[in-house]
C-alpha cells in the first residue's frame, strides 16, 4: 500500500488547554538543527494516519498477529485522539513517518493478569504506536520512542514512567522495545484487543 507524504501545518505554538506545548525543531547536543520533529496531529492528518495504520495492519496480519485485527485503530478513535490533544506525529527533514497517541492513565493497567509493574508511579502509556511502512527499515521507531521519552519528562506530563503493550507476535515492537531497555512486567487482558505483553520503563527525572 502507498503512503504519500504531503505537507502540514507550518504552526509552532500549539496551545493545549491550560499549556502550551513548544513545537518548533528540537536541537541536539551540538546545537545544531535536528532533523526530528514531534508535534502534535490535525484532523487534516486524520487520512494520512489511517492510511498508515492500515498498511501496518495489513504487515501484523501477514505475521498472523491479531494485533489491530478488531477494528481498531479506529477512524473514530484517532479522531477522539486528535480531539483530546493526544496524538502526536513524528517527522523526519519535514516528512511525516509515524506517530501514537500518548495518554495518562490505561484502566486495563490497574490489574495485569500476571506479572506486576516496576513501580506505581504515575505515569504516561503509548497506544496506536506506529511507523508508515514506506519509512520502515530507518530506525524511526527507536527515535520516536527517544522523542516520546523526552516529550513525558516534561510539562503538562512530567512523568518518569512509560507503560505500553503489544501483541507477543509482534516481534519487531519487543525486539525495539528491548532494545530500548523497556522491562517485559507481564500480560493484560485490553477490553476488545486480547491479551497484550505489558512493558514498564523507568526513564530518569522530570525536567
Amino acid at each position: 500500500m502507498d503512503v504519500l507524504f504531503g505537507e502540514r501545518h507550518n504552526s509552532k505554538l500549539l496551545s493545549i488547554n491550560a499549556y502550551t506545548i513548544n513545537a518548533k525543531l528540537f536541537y541536539n547536543e551540538k546545537n545544531m538543527l535536528s532533523k526530528y520533529l514531534l508535534t502534535m496531529a490535525y484532523p487534516s492528518d486524520l487520512d494520512w494516519i489511517m492510511a498508515s495504520i492500515e498498511g501496518c495492519r495489513l504487515q501484523l496480519a501477514s505475521h498472523q498477529s491479531g494485533q489491530w485485527q478488531s477494528g481498531e485503530p479506529s477512524y473514530k478513535t484517532i479522531q477522539e485522539d486528535i480531539q483530546n490533544h493526544r496524538y502526536y506525529l513524528f517527522k523526519v527533514d519535514g516528512q511525516l513517518v509515524g506517530g501514537t497517541a500518548v495518554l495518562t492513565h490505561e484502566p486495563a493497567y490497574d490489574q495485569l493478569r500476571q506479572g506486576a509493574w516496576l513501580n506505581q508511579n504515575r505515569y504516561v502509556v503509548l497506544h496506536r504506536f506506529f511507523i508508515a511502512p514506506p519509512a520502515q527499515g530507518n530506525h524511526y521507531g527507536f527515535r520516536l520512542l527517544q522523542e516520546i521519552e523526552t516529550l513525558a519528562r516534561k510539562s503538562p506530563f512530567q512523568v518518569t514512567d512509560i507503560r505500553l503493550d503489544t501483541h507477543a507476535l509482534n516481534e519487531p515492537m519487543r525486539r525495539l522495545l528491548a532494545k530500548m531497555s523497556y522491562q517485559l512486567c507481564g500480560e493484560v487482558d485490553l477490553p476488545g484487543a486480547g491479551l497484550r505483553l505489558v512493558y514498564h520503563k523507568i526513564i530518569g527525572d522530570t525536567l
